[in-house]
């Protein structure tokens, strides 16, 4: 019995070590990828960014394309 167990062991032992080397080579790729730049938001009186009692507010809300 103990014949069977110890291969089943070391195959399990060696399958476990390979999926930790995997997660640690995904999660390595994952920090290293460069994030994107958030694009800067310009926000003008006449496209809405004025405050709420003046200017473009007055009238609807303005609609976005």
């Amino acid at each position: 019995m103990i014949k069977r167990l110890v291969p089943l062991l070391v195959a399990g032992y060696a399958l476990w070590q390979l999926q930790s080397h995997r997660q640690q080579r995904q999660a390595l790729a994952q920090r290293s990828k460069p994030r994107h730049k958030v694009a800067d938001v310009n926000t003008w009186e006449g496209e809405g960014g004025a405050l709420p009692v003046t200017g473009s507010q007055v009238g609807p809300d303005p609609v976005q394309r």
